[in-house]
């Protein structure tokens, strides 16, 4: 191996181990808790329990089910349905109603702002 092929190869180990974190965020458990926003102001429920929720938006209302630790939207008064079709909310990945101002987000129990090193 040349050191041009040392350096490339130490490059590609350094952003694989820098990108471990983020992965291991994305692959945490799902949240304790979702929040179910509209324009009439927030709910929060609890991820474990499963259940049906309707919000109530600007063009009509958005349908969120929870099961499984999850939060998704089944059903949507807006034209497109892109909520419904956006599947489970994530840690950091809301699912977004934006024609009715309606999201829904998952919470952890603990939440860092950031991390010093």
């Amino acid at each position: 191996m040349t050191r041009g092929d040392v350096l490339v190869a130490i490059a590609v180990v350094a952003v694989a181990l820098l990108t471990v974190p983020s992965a291991v965020a994305m692959l945490a458990p799902a949240g304790d808790a979702a929040v179910l926003r509209g324009p009439a102001g927030s709910t929060t429920v609890s991820t474990t329990s499963p259940g049906t929720y309707v919000v109530e938006g600007h063009a009509g209302r958005v349908v969120f089910r929870v099961v499984g630790g999850q939060v998704m939207a089944t059903a949507a008064d807006c034209p497109d349905r892109l909520c419904v079709r956006m599947g489970a909310a994530a840690p950091g990945r809301p699912v977004v109603c934006a024609p009715n101002g309606v999201s829904a987000t998952l919470e952890r129990g603990e939440e860092l702002d950031a991390v010093s090193r």
